[in-house]
C-alpha cells in the first residue's frame, strides 16, 4: 500500500516536472531580461510550479522518513525522460531507458525496504 506521503511527493515529482517543462518553453520564448534571466510568463509559471512542489514535499515529510521520500523524488527523472520524449519530442538512446529502468527499479527497492521497517 502507497501512503500519503510518498503518494505526495510523486504529485510533487509532477509539478516539478511541469516546472521543468515552462523553464524548457520559456527559455526561448521572448520576454525581457533581468541581467542574464529570461523573464517571461512562462518561467515565471515554472517558478510557481517549484514553490507548489516545494509546499507538497514539506508537507509529505510530516508523515514519513527522508531517507524513504527523498529517493522517491527522483521520480522526476521518469517524468522529464517522458515529456521530453512525448512532449518535446527529443530523441533518446537505449542508455537512456536502461537508466530510467535503473531509477524505477531504485525507487521500488527502496519502497519494498520501507514496507519492512
Amino acid at each position: 500500500m502507497i501512503s500519503k506521503s510518498v503518494l505526495l511527493v510523486v504529485i510533487a515529482t509532477l509539478f516539478t516536472t511541469v516546472a521543468q517543462l515552462m523553464f524548457k518553453l520559456g527559455s526561448g520564448a521572448e520576454g525581457f531580461y533581468f541581467g542574464p534571466l529570461p523573464v517571461n510568463i512562462t518561467i515565471i509559471a515554472g517558478f510557481l510550479s517549484y514553490a507548489v512542489a516545494a509546499f507538497i514535499f514539506i508537507r509529505a515529510l510530516k508523515g514519513s522518513e527522508l531517507s524513504v521520500l527523498y529517493p522517491v523524488w527522483s521520480l522526476s527523472f521518469v517524468w522529464i525522460f517522458l515529456a521530453s520524449l512525448f512532449i518535446l519530442n527529443e530523441s533518446v538512446s537505449i542508455f537512456n531507458w536502461f537508466g530510467i529502468l535503473l531509477i524505477i527499479t531504485g525507487v521500488s527497492l527502496v519502497g519494498k525496504g520501507a514496507e519492512h521497517d
